[in-house]
This record gives C-alpha cells, structure tokens and sequence, in this order.
C-alpha cells in the first residue's frame, strides 16, 4: 500500500505532462484560428482599399475622356 504522497508524487507529474501537452495542443488551434481569422479580415480589407483606389482612377481617366470628347464637339 502506497502512501497518498507517494502516489500523488508519482501521478501529479504525468497528469501536469497530459495538461501541458493538451493545452499546448488547444492554443496552437486557438492561434491558429485567430489568425486565419486575422487574415482573412486584413485581405478584405486590404482588397476594399484597393478597389476603391482603383475605382477611383477609372473613373477619373473616364471623365477625363468624357470631358475632352465633350470640348471637340
């Protein structure tokens, strides 16, 4: 018969192993997650910067021809 020291010596440290090893496991997931998350937020954004700049080019150099057309006639 082992004393409760002696078995909470020898199954504390394999349980602290088990824990570490599953939280380990749950913040890689979590990290990951959250920077696909991360991401996919900074591409949106990133495109919806660069459609409207691009929008707005277009539609400067269309006017401007609009305008010239509009000037010979």
């Amino acid at each position: 018969m082992h004393c409760s020291l002696c078995l909470s010596l020898t199954v504390a440290p394999a349980n602290h192993t088990v824990m570490e090893e599953v939280m380990e496991e749950v913040m890689e997931e979590v990290l990951e997650e959250v920077m696909e998350e991360v991401m996919e937020e900074v591409i949106e954004e990133v495109m919806e910067e660069v459609m409207e700049e691009v929008m707005e080019e277009v539609m400067e150099e269309v006017m401007e021809e609009v305008m010239e057309e509009v000037m010979r006639r």
